[in-house]
């Protein structure tokens, strides 16, 4: 014990007695060498400010410190386990990073010169060699969980997803009327994944918002194919991932972070929903879940997202947004995969059976999702606006989508889900190529394959099915891919449909002009299932 407050005494006397001292007599010698030669402005109020604003971080860092670790700050008492909350999750470094900008305002207060030109430079080069030796010492106590607390922290500016946070926070309150419930179910400490279902772009935010924790989010690669969103994308902790084969550099990925103790966040849907329902759960990703049954897994119940922009909508809209955190539970070693199925899914369905606009509906974009009439099931005819209703223009029955996404034929009074009138426009099997409607074979499209992971335009055509094959025609040469050869048929985005196949196993992307790529998709698994007795993967 006695030891134990001796080199406590001696910290405080090296760092806030000599050290100051030392940093004093290099300004007033370098202040005496440069005033003459560098006449700076008085920069007496830009000090106090930067000693005030400082000083109050480098206490919050300590008080926060001695809090999570029961000790000073202090390098031979290193704490029991590593401090990745408040303004430790935030900057690596905290305390030596505002003890640094403490020490400079007071500096530039007295010989704004001297500090700058020389007490400065040696004060900061000094720290960042004293942090680099105590970060080996971290290294080496926590392996990889501080490998993960480096990648999410920054020495001086905070990572990219730290800054948009509290931005991104403001707007929620203010556009959304964000609110979080179920922070008390459990202790939100990773290693976790954290599950729930998919209705729009910003569910990633609203998620990570309401934990308050880093969360790497499995994304698709198309985030990831130019440097510009990779840049982005990749700040913002998100997990690239291979839609239309196997990745194993996305598995890798998963289980690095995992040793490092982050927390994993998971759509098990992996795409949004285009009605608002939930969609079944994609095999990888309950397959996942049960490779890690001790790792917790975080149900999150977000409510109004599908409100704020579903997938066929032209933009985002205001709507009132709310997570519930549900209680951690675990992938069970003997539960199958349809238990855990139906025991995920009540925890994270939305259980409001209509959403809340703060701003009238539009149906704009609704065509991409009812690709058909709901009265005379005619292809490609309906016609949105601007406003709530829409029409067909083969029989010109008028319909409103009312704030609750339900539809109505004006006229009449009977109501019926966007979903239930999905599921009656359905092209199913009676109606596909054996004798298609006019038009459902053909679209007009821009095409791009993938050539050594970047997508190259060739250019617009027109795409037609066959019972044999899809075939892309256009100036350039005739492009054709066989069913037999199709391996994965995904939707990118609202317009782009990925087809995964060909004899060279290329990735063909279609980005549709006139028709819905919904549709699409329907029209090619199902010509693909009746060749070959199977269907091509939609993951």
């Amino acid at each position: 014990m006695a030891s134990k407050k001796l080199i406590t005494l001696g910290y405080i006397l090296v760092f806030w007695g000599a050290l100051p001292g030392i940093l004093a007599a290099l300004a007033v010698w370098g202040q005496r060498l440069f005033e003459q030669r560098l006449q700076l402005p008085k920069l007496f109020a830009a000090g106090i400010l930067l000693a005030a604003a400082s000083g109050i971080m480098l206490a919050l860092s300590i008080a926060q410190y001695t809090r999570a670790s029961g000790n000073l700050p202090i390098s031979a008492f290193p704490p029991h386990k590593l401090i990745r909350t408040g303004v430790f999750g935030i900057w690596r470094h905290p305390i030596y990073l505002f003890s640094v900008l403490f020490f400079s305002g007071a500096g530039v207060i007295f010989w704004p010169a001297g500090f700058i030109l020389v007490a400065f430079p040696a004060l900061a080069v000094g720290t960042l060699l004293y942090a680099k030796v105590e970060e080996a010492g971290l290294e080496k106590r926590f392996g990889s969980a501080y490998d993960g607390h480096r990648r999410q922290t920054a020495i001086l500016v905070p990572r990219l997803f730290r800054i948009i946070r509290p931005l991104f926070a403001v707007l929620s309150r203010i556009f959304f009327r964000f609110q979080v419930s179920g922070r008390e179910n459990g202790d939100l400490v990773p290693p976790f994944f954290v599950i729930s279902a998919h209705r729009c772009y910003l569910d990633p935010f609203f998620i990570s918002l309401a934990l308050k924790v880093p969360v790497y989010f499995i994304t698709t690669f198309e985030m990831f194919r130019n440097p510009t969103s990779r840049f982005i994308f990749s700040r913002l902790l998100a997990l690239p991932k291979k839609r239309y084969k196997p990745d194993l550099r996305n598995a890798l990925d998963i289980r690095r972070r995992l040793l490092e103790e982050c927390a994993i966040g998971i759509f098990p849907e992996a795409e949004r929903s285009w009605t608002g329902a939930m969609i079944a759960f994609k095999p990888e990703a309950l397959k996942l879940l049960r490779m890690y049954p001790d790792i917790p897994v975080l149900p999150v119940r977000l409510e109004g997202a599908y409100a704020v922009w579903p997938r066929w909508a032209l933009g985002p809209r205001r709507a009132r947004v709310s997570v519930s955190i549900e209680k951690r539970i675990f992938a069970g070693r003997v539960e199958s995969s349809a238990e855990l199925e139906a025991r995920l899914s009540r925890l994270i369905e939305p259980r409001r059976a209509s959403d809340t606009p703060l701003r009238p509906i539009a149906a704009g974009g609704i065509e991409s999702v009812i690709y058909r009439c709901p009265d005379c099931l005619s292809f490609d005819s309906i016609q949105s606006g601007k406003g709530r209703d829409f029409r067909c223009s083969n029989c010109v029955a008028r319909f409103e989508l009312f704030s609750d996404f339900s539809i109505q034929k004006i006229g009449h009074d009977v109501r019926a889900s966007l979903e239930s009138v999905s599921r009656r426009i359905f092209v199913g099997p009676e109606n596909l190529i054996a004798a298609p409607a006019p038009g459902v074979t053909g679209a007009r499209a821009e095409l791009a394959v993938e050539k050594r992971g970047r997508l190259k335009v060739i250019g617009t055509g027109r795409l037609i099915l066959s019972t044999r094959d899809v075939t892309f025609k256009s100036g350039e040469p005739l492009v054709q891919i066989d069913l037999e050869s199709v391996r994965a048929v995904v939707i990118e985005g609202a317009r782009k449909l990925q087809i995964y196949g060909g004899r060279l196993a290329y990735l063909f992307q279609f980005t549709l002009v006139d028709q819905s790529v919904l549709k699409w998709q329907y029209l090619i698994v199902e010509a693909v299932r009746r060749r070959l007795g199977f269907s091509p993967s939609t993951a």
